[in-house]
């Protein structure tokens, strides 16, 4: 049985599945970015479909936030996993909407600055987490006596009384990011 789907620029051929290295520059940056595309084997036109070009949008935006010093969606969802987060949750929680989170994690779209530097905050701090939590009016609702992970997946319980002598910690939005001599950006 013939499962090859026919070019529809001839109808005569057969497309398959192509990746090749394209070389791809942003902010002065430059590195190669896998290109996904369709090769018919009788017009040799090549194209990308709806299939290919989301996954050639996807790692664009995930080398762009790599740039940009931004975390990577895989560590979104490590962080909405820390704590037990539903991307439901996260975007009620955080904002961006209803389906930022799912969004950020799957490096369709490049969240904010803002929102980068808040959710670095958050997975540094539990304590911010339950403060943010807090101020939303959604402790209840996101159980913050039981146990949250950590990054390396220790468990640590969180208090929900906070003491209103303790001074509130400084928060320096560039402390997360450094440069390197290079002029690199690296993220901690």
């Amino acid at each position: 049985m013939d499962t090859q789907e026919l070019c529809p620029l001839c109808g005569e051929g057969h497309v398959t599945q192509q990746v090749e290295p394209v070389e791809t520059d942003y902010k002065g940056h430059q590195t190669l970015l896998p290109q996904h595309f369709l090769l018919c084997d009788h017009c040799g036109s090549d194209f990308a479909g709806a299939a290919q070009a989301k996954l050639n949008k996807r790692a664009l935006m995930a080398w762009r936030k790599q740039v940009e010093g931004l975390l990577t969606g895989a560590e979104v969802a490590a962080l909405r996993d820390q704590y037990h987060l539903t991307q439901a949750l996260a975007a009620r929680l955080f904002g961006g909407g209803p389906v930022a989170f799912s969004k950020y994690e799957n490096d369709d779209v490049v969240q904010s600055e803002s929102m980068d530097t808040l959710l670095r905050l958050v997975r540094r701090s539990p304590e911010a987490f339950r403060a943010l939590a807090e101020e939303k009016g959604m402790t209840d609702e996101l159980a913050l006596t039981r146990p949250v992970s950590h990054v390396t997946r220790s468990a640590t319980v969180i208090a929900i009384n906070r003491r209103q002598e303790e001074p509130s910690p400084h928060y320096v939005p560039r402390e997360f990011r450094t440069f390197t001599a290079a002029g690199a950006q690296s993220c901690k």
